[in-house]
């Protein structure tokens, strides 16, 4: 009797004890750089509120009288952005999200009410949101990997 196209071959039949432990080995690859680009993200948000934190010295230092009120409201920001970080590097996505919307809407707001041109700081911006980005990346990547690691059997 003729096979069906459809029907592996018995060479082609895979134990299917192997076939998981291919799968898990291959999931373990993917967080490892799931891991690796949350990580990288983590490193961006945390030079981004570092940068908030310096800058909010700025209105007590290079003002005629000292804006404790702007210094505070940056100092909150920076600690927000560095809560954030922590929240990403636990593998959140939410987290990952508003760091970028964050920046994003940093460089709007300075360029539609401050007037500064966008490529102020544009190395700097493109390189924490190249690093924001990634950590989105690594973030949606680990969810999806431990939603597959849950349909793979476990050992014997």
């Amino acid at each position: 009797m003729a096979r069906s196209s459809r029907e592996p071959s018995p060479e082609q039949q895979v134990d299917p004890q192997l076939d998981a432990t291919r799968r898990r080995a291959e999931l373990r690859g993917r967080t490892a750089v799931a891991r690796w680009r949350i990580a990288s993200a983590v490193w961006g948000a945390r030079l981004y509120a570092a940068l908030f934190a310096v800058v909010s010295v700025f209105p007590i230092v290079y003002s005629g009288d000292p804006q404790w009120k702007s210094a505070g409201i940056l100092f909150v920001l920076a600690l927000i952005l560095l809560a954030l970080s922590e929240w990403l590097r636990r593998g959140s996505r939410v987290a990952a999200l508003l760091l970028v919307s964050a920046l994003v809407a940093a460089k709007l707001v300075s360029w539609l009410y401050a007037h500064e041109p966008l490529s102020r700081g544009a190395v700097r911006t493109v390189i924490v949101l190249a690093a924001l980005a990634n950590g989105v990346w690594g973030t949606f990547s680990l969810a999806a990997a431990e939603r597959e690691a849950a349909t793979i059997p476990p050992r014997r």
